[in-house]
């Protein structure tokens, strides 16, 4: 994840599998994740462009993010998230608390 100097929020978040090897340049990246202001809205107009997508997986949760998933003509997998209404914007220090709090652990996604 990259959060630079003085923004509250992740500005890129790479997601690498390591059981998927080592994480060399054009491969080895799991997903990237683009965050939507409306899932339902961008879903629409991917659909309106011949984009298909996975449908949306709403959380257990208000506060948690609802997402749908993409693929790009080369095959790589994009996230599309939604956060939930007075979120910040992107994932901040909250969205990962101390493992040892069950309760306050972040979505998988």
């Amino acid at each position: 994840m990259l959060q630079l100097p003085g923004d509250p929020f992740v500005t890129i978040e790479l997601v690498h599998n390591p059981a998927k090897g080592k994480v060399e340049i054009g491969t080895g990246i799991n997903h990237l994740v683009i965050q939507v202001e409306s899932l339902d809205a961008a879903l629409a107009d991917l659909a309106v462009n011949g984009i298909a997508a996975d449908p949306p997986a709403d959380p257990d949760h208000a506060d948690r993010p609802r997402t749908s998933w993409i693929t790009d003509p080369d095959g790589y997998r994009i996230e599309l998230v939604q956060w939930p209404t007075g979120h910040a914007d992107g994932i901040t220090k909250a969205d990962f608390p101390e493992p040892t709090d069950p309760a306050r652990m972040p979505a998988a996604h």
